[in-house]
Formats: C-alpha cells, structure tokens, sequence
C-alpha cells in the first residue's frame, strides 16, 4: 500500500505517469497530485500537505517527467522498509558524501566511489541519446548514501510526521530534498536502492534561483557539514572539496554573477574553512581562466 505524491505542472505529463504508476506499482495505492503550474506553492509545502493527506504509511515523492520501468516496485520498496527498519529514505540517485562546498547532491571523486545511480537519464535541452547513469561497484541491492536526488524517493509517513519538510526556508523548487536528507540522516539511513529502475525525462538544470536556495542549504546545516558515510582520509576530503569549489566558480561565472561577488564568496569560504593559501591561490586561478579564458569545467 503506497501513496505517491506528485506537484504537476504538466497535464500531459502528469496523465501519462499516473496510467505508468498504475501499470508498474503491484499494490494497492493511491495518487495524490497537486496541480501547481502557476508555482504558488513551494515543493516542501507540497509534500507536507501530500503526507498529511496521504492514507498509506508507504509515501513515494516523484516528478511526473518519469516512466517507471520495474514491474512491481512498490511491494519492492514495501519490502525493502519493512526488511530495513533503520532505512528512512530510499532514492535512485544519491551520494555518500555532502560538500561544505555549496553543490548539488553529488560529489567529484576519483579516489574513492562515492555516487551510487540506477537510472535511465534522457536529455531534454541537448542532442544527446539516452544514457543508464548505473553506478554499484558493489553489487549490492542498496548502498548507503547521505542525500538522494529528489526526481524519486520513497519514504514513510512516520519520517515526515517526525521530520516535515521544511517550508519556512524552502519556499520554491530546489533543495527540498537535500534537506530532508540531511534532516533524516541523523536519525535514519539513507539509501540508494538498484531494484527499481525509471527513465527521467529532463535532465534538471542550475540557476540563479537554485544557487541562492543552495546557499541557504549550507547555511543551515553548515555546522554539521561535510558529512559522508564513506571511509575518506582527510586528502581525499580536501580533493572533493577543491573539485566542488572549482565546479561552483565555473557555475558561477556561467550565470553571470559579478567578479566582486564571486572573489567575496571565495574569501568567506578561505575564512569558514581554514583554507590554505595555496588552495585559496589556485581557485584565483580557475577564476582567472573561467572569467577570461572561456575555460568550463567539464
């Protein structure tokens, strides 16, 4: 018994993932949509009231650009609660790793696997052909992770009772679910789960908008992080963050924002963290390259 909660914006979209959900769920369920194609309503808001109507424990959160392609997931993720009572969020997409770094819910490492995916990824703004974005070294059913990406995830009534998804600082479309994660994780595990499988049908992109949401994400939470659930050395820690830095500079000049800004940005972070000169001097130089040379992070 699993109640699916969906914000649309799309009709079409949202016809077409109900008659999938209907197709692919195996259990008794119900679909509570909320029709917001004006935006008055923020995603957390959404999904807090999505709870509090809800009459099944079971809550599964998903955009309506999905096609679900396993037969039965919902008695897989009944199962997979009921098996693991310490689980308290289950994603298709997530990170065993959260940067100090203002970022999104992955991080850039070499050294050690840190992002565990099961999910066929089509691009919506560019000629690329669909991908399967698979990561699982391990071969497990399920990897824990720190945060989950929020295009699908399943959780329970119980969580966001005990939790709720925070609407007074999440008021629009990003970072609701990096919150939840973070929120839950100290009080459940969160994980990646390889049994079911769906295509999305946009791959996302960043903005203004999601920038200044994030920086309030590691506002709040700053005193908590970097946080991982994977064994890291403190070289390994300090390469992700210089990746996460470098990344965001590069995000940073690609939306325009001033040199001012961003040189005073970097400056807070060289102070919050301790930041060694040499480092410090090496994003100046990213910078330089981003601003003047066309340089992008790839």
């Amino acid at each position: 018994m699993v109640s699916v909660v969906i914000a649309s914006v799309n009709e079409a979209q949202l016809l077409a993932v109900k008659e999938n959900i209907k197709q692919t769920i195996g259990v008794e369920h119900e679909i509570l949509s909320f029709v917001n194609a004006d935006g008055r309503m923020g995603l957390c808001e959404i999904y807090n009231l999505g709870a509090k109507q809800a009459k099944y424990n079971m809550l599964c959160y998903m955009h309506e650009d999905i096609e679900i392609k396993t037969s039965g997931w919902g008695e897989k993720m009944l199962n997979l609660f009921s098996r693991e009572p310490r689980i308290g969020v289950a994603g298709v997409a997530g990170c065993a790793y959260k940067t100090f770094t203002p970022s999104g819910w992955g991080a850039e490492s070499f050294e050690v696997n840190l992002v565990f995916q099961n999910y066929l990824q089509h691009f919506k703004h560019a000629a690329k052909p669909t991908v399967h974005a698979y990561s699982n070294p391990n071969g497990n059913s399920f990897e824990k992770v720190v945060t989950v990406d929020g295009m699908w995830f399943c959780t329970t009534k119980e969580v966001v009772n005990r939790l709720g998804f925070d609407e007074q600082t999440f008021k629009g479309f990003h970072c609701y679910d990096l919150d939840f994660c973070l929120n839950a994780s100290q009080l459940y595990d969160i994980v990646v789960t390889f049994d079911v499988l769906m295509e999305h049908f946009s791959e996302g992109g960043y903005n203004r908008d999601w920038f200044f949401e994030t920086l309030k994400l590691h506002q709040k939470w700053e005193h908590t992080l970097p946080r991982t659930v994977a064994e890291l050395s403190a070289k390994n820690i300090q390469l992700i963050e210089k990746r996460a830095f470098k990344r965001l500079l590069s995000k940073l000049v690609e939306l325009k924002f001033d040199k001012k800004y961003i040189l005073n940005l970097l400056d807070q972070y060289k102070t919050k963290t301790n930041m060694d000169n040499s480092l410090y001097l090496k994003l100046r130089y990213y910078l330089f390259g981003f601003l003047y040379l066309g340089k992008k992070v790839r």
